[in-house]
């Protein structure tokens, strides 16, 4: 079959453009297109000044037009510049209705590289003929994201394995991926606000710089097989660590229904809040008892299994911390729970928070923790399509300057992109669901508790 798989391939994926110049180019063509469109919508929208609602669907209309040309562009670069519209779309509220929508497609169905290119790849990484590789080789893919595309395959030995490639230039493009992501930035605006987006694109380098390193994550799959095998309802593929390279992971294959996708399948109710629930515990049993987390939280890296067991596919994006660092997140929720917002201040310098001698005042952060804790401070599920952390912290900072310099520590940059991935899909599905008991259990478990709380 080995001779078949080039005129099986076709040319059916798109050439992924590697040069500096060429990456450029298409970026601050999509930054011209975007502003130019944007100047359109705010004529057309004082046009239609007269009729509210026609206004509203204009503008509406002119902004997922926007959103498609960006989710386009990205799509066609790869790298860089589409994992920051993977990382926008993990939580809806960070940006406008209806781009999350149009982002999430990068998640797993960005357009593929050619066979041609997969080919080389593969090639270049083994040095020898990809027939001598495998017994078989899809030439479709099965998902396609921003480091690299998945492939299905057998080795020579039987075991049916997924096959992941790197696309071609990933970590060379890197930095002027970053310049030119960051000249765009004046109208982002358009899409995210300029802070947030300057804090994903610098932590955007390292976490390229790790998933780009395929024998890493081959790695951090070998540790996380033998701790997941032993978990109810939680599974993983085994990787193949002599069979992967650097720019190569193969991996075993894992059947399944991309979760969020599964998720829109099962009728609102017991069966899909669980699990939900326990998708949320996977990331606290990470984080909290094996003080490592997964970082990149997007439903693409997760599938639903026949019964019901959640795959974790991806290990590219793995964040270790320590002990302490995470306790000390505990810590905070014991204070919220006893009642005492300044030992929670102090909690929070102590975490690494703040910019310089910050005062804060303890009555206000006992309002701050009302809404921005709210799922952890009553033992009872919690309706998580209603909470706007984000809108509300928005509202009350502004309110009380004091508390915009509490800002994290660069360590934290990763765990609050994972708890914003998290909300994402729980607003999404309208997830009703316990957490505050899960974390109480967790607090107990780690002898972070004080006291009984009072949730």
């Amino acid at each position: 079959m080995s001779q078949d798989w080039e005129k099986l391939g076709g040319e059916t994926g798109e050439a992924v453009p590697t040069g500096r110049l060429s990456r450029a180019l298409t970026l601050g063509t999509m930054g011209a297109r975007v502003t130019a469109s944007s100047v359109a919508s705010k004529i057309g929208g004082l046009m239609l000044s007269a009729s509210k609602d026609k206004r509203e669907a204009f503008l509406q209309q002119a902004q997922l037009k926007k959103a498609e040309m960006v989710v386009e562009a990205l799509g066609r670069l790869k790298g860089a510049s589409m994992k920051v519209g993977q990382m926008l779309s993990a939580d809806p509220e960070l940006i406008p209705a209806g781009l999350a929508e149009k982002l999430s497609s990068l998640q797993s169905s960005a357009p593929p590289m050619t066979y041609q290119t997969v080919r080389a790849q593969i090639e270049a990484a083994y040095d020898r003929p990809m027939e001598t590789i495998f017994a078989y080789f899809d030439p479709t893919p099965i998902g396609s994201a921003s480091i690299g595309q998945v492939h299905r395959a057998r080795l020579e030995s039987g075991e049916e394995v997924a096959v992941k490639i790197q696309y071609p230039g990933v970590v060379e493009s890197l930095e002027s991926d970053l310049k030119s992501l960051a000249t765009l930035l004046s109208y982002g605006r358009a899409v995210i606000e300029k802070t947030r987006l300057d804090a994903y694109v610098k932590e955007i380098r390292n976490v390229i710089l790790q998933e780009s390193d395929y024998l890493v994550e081959a790695e951090n799959l070998a540790r996380f097989y033998d701790r997941i095998k032993e978990r109810e309802g939680l599974r993983s593929p085994k990787p193949y660590p002599e069979h992967s390279r650097k720019s190569v992971l193969v991996m075993e294959f894992m059947e399944g229904t991309k979760l969020d996708d599964a998720l829109e399948r099962i009728e609102p109710g017991e069966r899909r809040d669980e699990i939900l629930r326990r998708w949320v515990a996977i990331f606290s049993w990470m984080f909290h008892e094996c003080h490592e987390l997964h970082a990149d939280p997007h439903p693409g890296n997760f599938l639903l299994d026949a019964d019901d067991a959640i795959v974790i596919l991806d290990f590219g994006c793995v964040k270790a911390y320590s002990p302490e660092f995470t306790d000390g997140f505990l810590d905070v929720l014991d204070a919220s729970w006893q009642d005492d917002p300044k030992r929670a201040i102090e909690l929070y310098f102590a975490l690494g928070y703040g910019r310089g001698k910050t005062e804060l005042d303890p009555d206000l952060m006992r309002d701050y923790h009302a809404f921005f804790l709210a799922p952890f401070l009553s033992d009872a599920p919690f309706a998580f399509g209603d909470w706007k952390p984000g809108s509300d912290a928005k509202a009350f900072m502004f309110r009380h300057p004091s508390f915009f310099q509490l800002v994290p520590p660069a360590e934290a940059l990763p765990y609050f992109r994972v708890l914003s991935g998290i909300k994402g899909l729980l607003a999404k599905m309208d997830a009703t669901i316990n957490v505050c008991d899960m974390a109480i259990d967790t607090a107990r478990r780690r002898g972070r508790l004080t006291g009984e709380p009072k949730a």
